[in-house]
């Protein structure tokens, strides 16, 4: 049984957490302290603060909003860490940041993987999430049996702590332009009086297949639930770090200006505690409009 600390549990790093502690020792902090108690009445210990969580830890998780946060209670919790132990950074965060982490923990013999994770919060609850780690081989074999309590599949991606957000960040920008381009098409579609289920069944089927089209039209879109657990708010954070990470790189990302614009629309539009399938009726409010 390996000691965990877990640090963050909002839609992702909650059920994750419940994942883990029907295996392991999980000690877990939140500010939100009724999460903490959820994750209490599945057997973990509760603790006041991050380094508290740290302390003792064998392996430390990390599922926080945004980069600034997570480099601010790594800072504060650094002195807890101890020597042999590993950071696993699941946040979407990126890769600059990762690497300044490691090199703080650094000089405590603590290494570092970079391990976001991607398929949403129902993923989180099923334990079918996929993950993308950054870092040295040796560390991410010996963590892999975590990962895969709450993994369907787990991947080493580089030998750098920020490969791994570098390979999320760019999945997110394919994952979020397939989602655009999957809503214009079936808003034109429509306009041609076409079915929406059966546009997305002929993507699915065909060469237009992706994640819109499998998963997300299907279950949110068509159905008019609008439900799945994602805000415009990250959507739009999630873009701007590709973006930061395209202009860190001197890349010009052509098509992923026009992502993000779109997206920072749909959010003014929207409301950003709204879906992220909304930005579906945002696109055919611009395209249908007379």
């Amino acid at each position: 049984m390996v000691a965990v600390g877990v640090v963050g549990l909002g839609q992702m790093g909650g059920p994750i957490a419940e994942h883990l502690v029907a295996e392991h020792s999980v000690t877990a902090f939140d500010l939100d302290r009724s999460a903490v108690e959820r994750l209490e009445a599945h057997g973990a210990t509760p603790a006041d603060t991050a380094t508290d969580a740290a302390a003792g830890a064998d392996v430390v998780f990390l599922s926080l909003p945004t980069p600034d946060i997570v480099e601010a209670v790594v800072g504060e919790a650094a002195e807890a860490f101890d020597s042999g132990s590993v950071l696993v950074d699941l946040s979407t965060s990126t890769p600059s940041t990762t690497e300044r982490v490691a090199a703080l923990l650094d000089d405590r013999d603590v290494d570092v993987l970079g391990a976001p994770v991607s398929g949403g919060p129902s993923g989180a609850r099923a334990g079918s999430l996929s993950v993308m780690v950054g870092g040295d081989e040796a560390v991410y074999e010996a963590c892999l049996p975590l990962f895969e309590s709450f993994a369907a599949d787990v991947l080493h991606v580089g030998e750098r702590p920020g490969h791994g957000h570098a390979v999320k960040l760019l999945n997110n920008y394919l994952s979020f332009a397939g989602f655009l381009a999957t809503s214009e098409a079936v808003v034109l579609g429509r306009a041609a009086g076409l079915d929406g289920e059966t546009l997305v069944d002929a993507f699915s089927a065909g060469s237009g297949r992706n994640s819109a089209t499998e998963e997300k039209f299907p279950n949110y879109v068509l159905t008019g639930e609008y439900d799945m657990g994602f805000p415009l708010e990250l959507m739009e954070k999630d873009i701007r770090l590709f973006a930061e990470f395209a202009e860190a790189h001197d890349a010009s990302a052509l098509l992923g200006g026009v992502v993000r614009n779109l997206v920072g629309y749909a959010r003014v539009r929207q409301g950003g505690e709204a879906d992220m399938t909304r930005a579906y009726e945002f696109v055919e409010q611009q395209m249908m409009r007379r």
